[in-house]
């Protein structure tokens, strides 16, 4: 069975840089825990937008339930692991050196008020100590064929017992499809 519509095809399958303009917007956040001045993961969140959550429902939902269920979710999963060899747009520099992450995973996803909702785990390469050194972080798609959008309350979501300590500070950018980065730091 044909799996993928239109749009779809360029959203998992690749698109070119010549169609420099966004056609899926997803929302984006970044959530750390900062329980300790070093930390080597991070969690973020994606809510894709309701057309293209509503196109791939449609190409999935093999029983119509509205929800990503067993088969449907291995094949959605598996779809969507075209996105993992651009680290799902995860940016990162570690003291203003760009920083590979060594994984980001699909920890969850679903479907809530008809937009396709997505958990990643993203693991540093090594931990950074952020009494230290700075650790700035954006999600971007270099094609601009994924507007990456960060939630309106911020790009980043801190908690954990020393997250009090720590200063998030967001900056434009300047690179095409990333709009905005933050550099987080803690004090000792």
């Amino acid at each position: 069975m044909f799996r993928l519509i239109g749009v779809l095809w360029f959203a998992l399958l690749g698109a070119n840089s010549a169609l420099a303009h966004p056609h899926i917007w997803v929302d984006v956040q970044y959530q750390a825990v900062v329980d300790m001045p070093a930390i080597e993961t991070l969690n973020a969140t994606w809510s894709w937008d309701v057309f293209t959550s509503l196109s791939l429902l449609e190409a999935y939902d093999e029983n119509a339930d509205g929800k990503f269920t067993g088969n449907e979710r291995a094949q959605l999963l598996e779809g969507l692991q075209n996105l993992k060899k651009d680290d799902y747009f995860v940016q990162l520099k570690v003291a203003d050196e760009t920083l590979k992450p060594a994984s980001v995973t699909i920890s969850d996803l679903g479907m809530k008020d008809k937009m396709l909702w997505m958990t990643l785990k993203v693991t540093l390469p090594a931990p950074v100590n952020l009494e230290t050194t700075k650790l700035t972080m954006a999600f971007g798609d270099p094609e601009y064929y994924f507007a990456m959008v960060p939630l309106e309350v911020g790009l980043l979501e801190l908690s954990g017992s020393l997250a009090e300590s720590c200063t998030p500070m967001e900056q434009d950018a300047k690179e095409l499809g990333i709009e905005t980065w933050v550099a987080l730091s803690c004090q000792p």
